[in-house]
């Protein structure tokens, strides 16, 4: 798992003025809340005075502060406490704070910036699903599934396109399972692909997208594209011209073993609200037969060292997605999990902010450790 990256922690909805949200990501514990301008906050769960979690607390002051429910100390939107209960009436020494992290609002999601990157070296939160403000040409839903699957092995996943024939049933030819193989456009956070295959049998679909694809079709083309920034994706098929529909998926590792799959499906066709559920259905459906093999992958944990797998041409981008990752632990960025598990009974470790950067001392947690030693070049630059 890796710090210094945006990931996808609620539903805008889900972060309110009057009640803390309590969220795990990168096995770390957050709150979210939002302050008196109505920004969505986000703080270490954990309080720096006896363990307790403010999650559990609750919002004071019309979003100022969340206070603690062990003691009612109040933490502000910066992660500073602002008020000690059982001190009175004096000035809070600065050591009690905890830290804040960057957010950002888009696709009605939360995004939460877990790192200690100063804001102009960190990447922009991904921009690949334009079309989910072009309401009246899209029809967009959403869905979240949680997933007992490591986030670089599901991402992998989706950006395999040669597993189609094999594990899905109303994707991919039957007849003829050969991948095309075309050269990966780079991005700056990531890859582009764009392919042609041979087309699914009609009887493979059912319902609306039956009834609009019932001619037999040859070709069928889709574009594929993956940022590293939030671990995403954009999954663009066109089933004829006019006709299209587009997956956007963002997945957050809540601990090595588990995923959080934020995505919204996005459709030029049959885009009247009664049509949302049979595509939702649909997408459940994929999802639980990606499950189905991939929780049983082996080794459990990646990203995979390239050449402990026999590779081929067709896993051109999952080997651009894991080489990308790889850049990233090289700069020091991945999470020593062993250590973190060894010392979880006894040590909160936590993920280092920006304040933390800025101002080292006097803080009470200790930061999260990282297999390597964070690089020179710190920064989320990619080769």
């Amino acid at each position: 798992m890796l710090i210094n990256n945006w990931y996808v922690a609620a539903y805008s909805s889900e972060v309110v003025k009057d009640k803390p949200l309590g969220v795990k990501i990168l096995g770390c514990d957050f709150v979210l809340f939002r302050n008196e301008n109505n920004e969505a906050v986000c703080l270490s769960d954990v309080c720096c005075h006896r363990g307790a979690s403010l999650s559990r607390g609750k919002i004071v002051d019309d979003g100022c502060a969340v206070a603690c429910p062990f003691h009612g100390w109040q933490f502000e939107s910066g992660g500073r406490c602002i008020k000690i209960p059982s001190m009175g009436d004096v000035k809070v020494p600065k050591r009690a704070r905890v830290d804040s992290y960057p957010t950002f609002e888009r696709y009605d999601w939360v995004w939460v910036f877990l790192g200690d990157l100063p804001e102009d070296k960190r990447p922009p939160v991904p921009d690949l699903l334009p079309e989910y403000y072009q309401t009246d040409e899209w029809r967009s839903t959403h869905l979240l599934t949680e997933v007992p699957v490591n986030w670089s092995k599901m991402e992998e996943n989706s950006l395999d396109t040669a597993h189609l024939t094999f594990v899905h049933s109303v994707f991919g030819s039957r007849e003829d399972a050969t991948a095309t193989i075309v050269p990966i456009e780079k991005r700056p956070y990531g890859g582009y692909v764009y392919r042609e295959r041979t087309a699914p049998k009609a009887s493979q679909k059912s319902g609306v997208l039956g009834q609009l694809l019932s001619q037999e079709r040859t070709k069928t083309t889709v574009s594929l594209e993956y940022s590293v920034v939030g671990i995403c994706h954009r999954i663009h098929p066109q089933f004829r011209p006019g006709m299209a529909q587009i997956a956007f998926s963002s997945t957050t590792p809540v601990d090595n073993y588990t995923s959080r799959l934020f995505s919204i499906q996005a459709r030029n066709y049959a885009i009247e609200p009664e049509h949302d559920q049979e595509r939702l259905d649909g997408r459940k459906n994929a999802i639980a037969e990606d499950r189905a093999v991939v929780s049983h992958v082996r080794p459990k944990v990646g990203p995979t060292p390239l050449t402990d797998e026999f590779l081929v041409e067709a896993d051109g981008m999952e080997v651009a997605f894991r080489k990308s990752v790889f850049q990233l632990i090289d700069k020091g960025w991945e999470i020593d999990t062993k250590k973190v598990a060894e010392d979880y009974d006894r040590k909160v470790y936590v993920i280092p902010s920006p304040e933390r950067r800025k101002d080292p001392k006097n803080w009470v947690h200790e930061t999260i450790p990282t297999t390597r030693p964070r690089a020179d070049d710190d920064d989320f630059t990619l080769s």
